[in-house]
């Protein structure tokens, strides 16, 4: 069996060739990030698609597993126009969410569902 490492870099890998939403997802995960004010009103879906791209493409992000139950999903942070955005998608590639983070710094310290993995360049070398 592929190892967990193994399958986040694969989950990435995925992601960065084309970002995949579950049917119908895409258009209400974008109509939430313009309601709470993290994108533009004018945003597309293709304009949020860039920057789930430039998130799980940035040089400097790290990666965690979010657990939930039993089931993993990769998540990447990183930063994107000045703000610390999170990306999540399954193992399989197929995209959670993508936001940005009220407060990075703290944002992981006391959830234990977040377990860090290390920085992307080690995991998809």
């Amino acid at each position: 069996m592929e190892s967990l490492r193994a399958q986040v870099a694969n989950s990435i890998h995925r992601v960065q060739s084309g970002v995949r939403w579950k049917p119908g997802k895409g258009r209400q995960h974008l109509e939430k990030r313009i309601r709470l004010g993290h994108l533009p009103p004018a945003t597309t879906l293709a304009e949020y698609e860039k920057v789930i791209l430039s998130i799980v493409s940035h040089p400097d992000a790290f990666v965690y597993v979010y657990r939930y139950g039993s089931t993993d999903y990769s998540t990447l942070v990183a930063p994107y126009k000045g703000r610390v955005w999170l990306a999540m998608f399954s193992l399989k590639g197929i995209m959670e969410t993508a936001f940005p983070l009220d407060e990075p710094d703290t944002y992981f310290d006391d959830d234990p569902r977040y377990i860090p993995v290390g920085p992307a360049g080690e995991i998809l070398s």
